[in-house]
């Protein structure tokens, strides 16, 4: 089956998803991942994941945007006018544009595949799968998603991988799809997957259609606003304040990317930081607490590598705006910097540190409101979006790394009988930045998704292992108790590297998908 054309239903592009389409390359692809592991269902048989794989096969794309393509409009050629061009006038061509294009019908075959690991399938051998997974690139012939099942993981357990562009996704939207696919309830059978779930249509926001000539006059104050409250954040010191974008430190995570990716994972318990917050004085929210396990983290990696920078390295954290459109699909992000305190030794500290800049970032957030604070952002990434994809791009950063915590589901989840053990992300790797770290939260547990180009930053499990073992040491830094029956992390430190037997990926048991290519 081919994809078939509905003529006339198109959407345009945001600012944003342009720019994740406009700095998409062979070693900094713009998409997103994720990876969920399941128990298997009670009973099921040898031939359950043949028998899911037919089934998700057999369900027709309904879902927007898993049916919109990306078309690329070539402009009608300007009217003559009958004036004469000046002397030594170039003619401009008109800029093509870019639109989604919706489709009536779309071949599920192109977008759904399965992979085998060698049983009894460790994390090891699923990490170096969704690795290489994960590096190429979607086709922008087709719509811009993918789905692969992995069968044969230890423990009666499969895997479901998702690929998705961020000009479609972001993560908040990411997490609000999955709720029509999930259910708290153990019994529900016959739940489709997501692309074939009719989702709602986002209401448009009262207010949100205004005057050309009104948003113009409130696009252009709000860059007024971000223009002066850059110039006054290049005054503060490193660390400290208000952060100014660009001041991040030189470091050995960041340089230019190669196509290379490997990926640490990591889950923390929730209660436990929970209970580090209220600790502190003035208290502390799992987001900042999470910050400072990760800056803990980072600092024992650079410690080891002999290569911690003087000045604390500087995390992008991607904040979710509110929607002002009835757009089903596309980003509404912005994001603070906040210092990580990778510079401070004592973890209390560097705790307090990482709070005290969260907050003044944060309060900058808040003065200036939504459609100032989405310019400052615009304005801060503008040097970055314009030399992504010159050869010094790399040297252009606004910050040594992305952390994300993107919120789930807070109740055990199920997919047609088989209950949810973990969520990892895999997000993307900017220009320049060779470790993002995105966490989403799920039932009573972090699960951290380290996402790493080893070229720069090798062993990203390393620092999967560290962030685990730095919950225990702000405890001890605070006179605090683990609880009796603590969340065991499921990471675990990094074995010799060896050479690993496998099926060819894209093959079951009995049957064969199309194997999809592996990064060299």
């Amino acid at each position: 089956m081919t994809s078939h054309r509905v003529r006339f239903e198109r959407q345009p592009l945001n600012s944003q998803d342009e720019y994740f389409l406009d700095t998409d390359t062979h070693t900094a692809p713009t998409h997103i991942g994720g990876l969920e592991i399941y128990d298997l269902p009670a009973g099921a048989g040898p031939d359950f994941m043949q028998q899911l794989f037919a089934y998700l096969k057999s369900c027709p794309v309904r879902a927007e945007p898993f049916n919109y393509r990306l078309l690329v409009a070539e402009p009608e050629e300007p009217k003559a006018t009958g004036k004469v061009p000046l002397t030594g006038a170039k003619k401009r061509k008109p800029k093509a544009v870019r639109m989604w294009e919706k489709l009536d019908q779309v071949n599920v075959e192109e977008h759904l595949y399965m992979h085998a690991l060698p049983r009894p399938g460790g994390q090891r051998e699923l990490g170096e799968l969704v690795a290489r997974l994960h590096v190429n690139r979607l086709d922008r012939h087709r719509p811009l998603w993918e789905v692969h099942l992995i069968e044969g993981l230890q423990g009666r357990r499969y895997g479901v991988y998702t690929k998705l562009h961020h000009s479609q996704f972001d993560g908040k939207r990411g997490m609000e799809l999955s709720k029509y696919v999930r259910s708290p309830d153990a019994k529900a059978r016959n739940v489709p997957p997501v692309w074939a779930v009719k989702l709602p249509k986002r209401a448009a926001k009262a207010g949100a259609s205004r005057g050309a000539k009104q948003a113009t006059l409130e696009t252009l104050a709000s860059w007024g606003k971000a223009v002066r409250s850059m110039a006054l954040a290049r005054r503060n010191r490193p660390g400290q304040g208000v952060i100014a974008p660009y001041s991040a430190p030189a470091s050995i995570l960041n340089g230019p990317l190669t196509a290379r990716r490997r990926l640490g994972t990591q889950s923390l318990s929730l209660a436990r930081l929970k209970a580090i917050g209220a600790a502190v004085d003035g208290g502390a929210t799992v987001n900042e607490v999470l910050l400072a396990v990760c800056g803990g983290a980072l600092r024992r990696y650079l410690i080891d590598r002999d290569a911690l920078p003087k000045e604390p390295l500087i995390a992008a954290c991607p904040v979710a705006m509110e929607r002002t459109d009835a757009a089903a699909s596309g980003n509404a992000v912005g994001q603070i910097l906040v210092s990580l305190g990778t510079q401070v030794p004592e973890p209390k500290k560097r705790l307090l540190e990482v709070v005290a800049s969260s907050r003044a970032n944060k309060g900058l957030m808040k003065q200036l409101g939504q459609n100032a604070y989405t310019s400052y952002t615009h304005l801060s990434m503008l040097p970055q979006i314009l030399t992504a994809k010159s050869s010094f791009g790399h040297r252009v950063l606004n910050a040594n790394l992305v952390i994300s915590n993107v919120p789930g589901p807070r109740e055990p989840q199920y997919v047609n009988g088989a209950r949810l053990e973990a969520t990892y992300t895999t997000s993307l790797l900017l220009a320049g930045q060779a470790l993002n770290i995105t966490v989403c939260s799920f039932a009573d547990q972090l699960d951290m998704g380290i996402l790493a180009c080893p070229d720069l930053c090798p062993s990203p499990q390393r620092i999967a292992v560290y962030a685990g073992e730095e919950v225990a040491v702000l405890e001890e830094a605070l006179d605090l108790k683990p609880p009796a029956r603590a969340h065991r992390p499921a990471a675990r430190r990094p074995a010799a590297p060896r050479a690993a037997t496998r099926k060819a990926a894209g093959t079951t048991a009995g049957r064969k998908t199309r194997a999809r290519p592996q990064a060299a």
